[in-house]
């Protein structure tokens, strides 16, 4: 291994063992969840964005640093959020990647880089939302620290003339900053957990064409149950839900990230998810 390999790289790009540098921009909390925004190299796969998710080592980005500094064992999984095209000043393409497990030590490490330091990505990996072409309303239902992994499929939504409303399970007043990421166009409403939240979740089901979710493992059954209230049965195509498990090789190797399914068969939701048909998912 020769000195350069011992340096990390000081711009975005695809390297030799298939991963990429990207360099980091800014970093901040949002309504529970983490956004940070990196310069990646323009091509990067852009396909059905929506819960697709990059794999981030915390730390040494040269290939030394790779093999050898492991001082946060795991990568972690970082969701797309939104991307920019490539601009001169940059030397690549924006792009805005979030997690809600703001009090992950590693994802705290990222999130304190100073600009313009380089993190090493695996990525895109998964498979995401798949927004039908028949598709002119859109609920998606989240909770306000997971709802930025949504965005692309929100966007897609109302680029095509539709129209979506976003219901966040919550109480209180709804973070500013987070305002600020959702479109104007976009309705957005909040319950709070229990009787308000199913009655909520009820109401948009009924007046969806396609059910979006991104939600804690707890809650996703009082979605099921409100599908199979309004609609009697969960039909496959109509509701899609982004699972909340540990995604750590990306590969299906170390089975972190096994899901039930409603069959009651286990599947890996790092490469057959991790957002799956909620058809799927329900017993």
């Amino acid at each position: 291994m020769n000195a350069a390999q011992f340096t990390a790289p000081n711009q975005p790009a695809f390297e030799a063992d298939e991963s990429l540098t990207a360099l980091t921009f800014s970093g901040q909390l949002v309504a529970g969840g983490v956004l940070l925004s990196v310069v990646l190299p323009p091509g990067v796969v852009r396909a059905r964005l929506a819960g697709r998710y990059f794999l981030a080592h915390c730390g040494d980005a040269s290939l030394w640093g790779r093999a050898h500094d492991w001082s946060f064992y795991l990568r972690r999984p970082l969701f797309v959020a939104a991307w920019r095209p490539a601009t001169t000043d940059l030397h690549g393409e924006r792009w805005l990647l979030t997690t809600p497990d703001v009090n992950d030590p590693g994802v705290g490490w990222l999130t304190m880089r100073p600009p313009a330091t380089p993190i090493n990505l695996i990525g895109p990996l998964g498979n995401g939302f798949e927004l039908p072409a028949r598709t002119r309303q859109l609920a998606i239902v989240s909770t306000p620290g997971r709802v930025a992994a949504l965005l692309p499929l929100l966007h897609t939504m109302l680029d095509s003339g539709g129209r979506v409303v976003v219901l966040l399970q919550g109480d209180g007043a709804i973070d500013p900053a987070l305002r600020d990421l959702l479109p104007f166009a976009a309705e957005v409403q909040q319950a709070a957990p229990g009787a308000d939240w199913q009655a909520q979740l009820q109401a948009v089901v009924s007046w969806a064409d396609v059910v979006a979710a991104a939600l804690p493992g707890a809650a996703l059954p009082s979605l099921i149950e409100a599908v199979r209230t309004v609609r009697l049965h969960v039909e496959r195509g109509f509701a899609q839900a982004l699972v909340d498990v540990r995604l750590a090789c990306g590969y299906g190797a170390c089975h972190a990230c096994l899901t039930p399914l409603g069959n009651g068969r286990w599947t890996r939701a790092c490469v057959h998810g991790p957002v799956f048909d909620l058809a799927d998912l329900g017993k």
